[in-house]
């Protein structure tokens, strides 16, 4: 028995565009970035911190820890409390469209069981086998292995035949046990703020979830925009994240929720 199921209201986003948008908005705000700065230590000093990074010591009243991958590592140095953020490796490739068609507007494809997704991308088409495997932070590579079992499952399931894999990736998706966002200060560590475990929702939910970020550090009046139906912000708290373990609590309408009102 075959079926499936057709849904119109789904967009896409370009995330180079907003990724640099956001940094243009950054600098003009006087923001400073540092690359090449690994932190290797962190300090509570008094009422500040003391962050030393492999270029310098940069000391701040509130350290917001959105390390991505990294944010269980960094909460280590900081001796916070353990949120068990845990990385994930995903596999994606390029392939090309089918010969003589364009599948440019084509939609983005899941198997009912997400084994496998693809869509339309600058061209060609974007496979992934929605590989979710635990990892240790690192720059992650594309497996050989894991792009085969991409190229088979979407041949299994649809008529296109894959002649040759354009280019081949790998990024890190971070979870806790809940599967929710880490939101809030630390309950043990003063001024140690986290913004973690955002799965693979980070692009999605940044706006939303930084507007949340700021009204906790620095007080609601810098955005009256409401938090959406069904995010309850305390359920999001690190204080919260060993309730949530023991109740298995899963909010995936909780991250579809705050992924709603990303441009809003």
């Amino acid at each position: 028995m075959l079926g499936a199921a057709f849904y119109r209201g789904s967009a896409d986003i370009d995330v180079h565009a907003v990724h640099r948008g956001y940094l243009r908005l950054f600098k003009a705000r006087k923001g400073t970035i540092a690359t090449e700065a690994r932190v290797i230590e962190l300090q509570r000093k008094g009422d500040a911190w003391a962050v030393t990074t492999e270029q310098d010591t940069v000391r701040a009243k509130i350290v917001i820890n959105a390390a991505g991958a990294w944010a269980g590592e960094i909460g280590k140095l900081a001796e916070a409390i353990d949120v068990g953020v845990q990385p994930m490796k995903r596999t994606v490739c390029l392939i090309e469209q089918p010969a003589g068609r364009s599948a440019d507007l084509w939609p983005m494809v899941f198997d009912v069981e997400e084994r496998f997704y693809l869509k339309p991308d600058a061209g060609m088409l974007l496979l992934s086998p929605c590989d979710e495997t635990v990892t240790d932070p690192c720059d992650a590579q594309a497996d050989e292995l894991d792009i085969a079992i991409a190229v088979d499952r979407v041949e299994s399931a649809t008529t296109l035949q894959v002649k040759r894999i354009a280019h081949k990736w790998a990024g890190l998706r971070s979870f806790v046990k809940d599967r929710s966002p880490v939101v809030g200060y630390d309950p043990y560590r003063p001024g140690f703020f986290w913004l973690a475990a955002l799965g693979g929702y980070g692009i999605q939910t940044a706006p939303a979830l930084s507007r949340l970020a700021a009204s906790l550090v620095l007080g609601p009046e810098v955005d009256s925009h409401p938090v959406p139906a069904g995010v309850a912000v305390a359920a999001l708290s690190p204080d919260q994240i060993y309730v949530r373990r023991s109740r298995a609590v899963s909010s995936p309408e909780a991250m579809r929720a705050i992924a709603s009102i990303w441009l809003a």
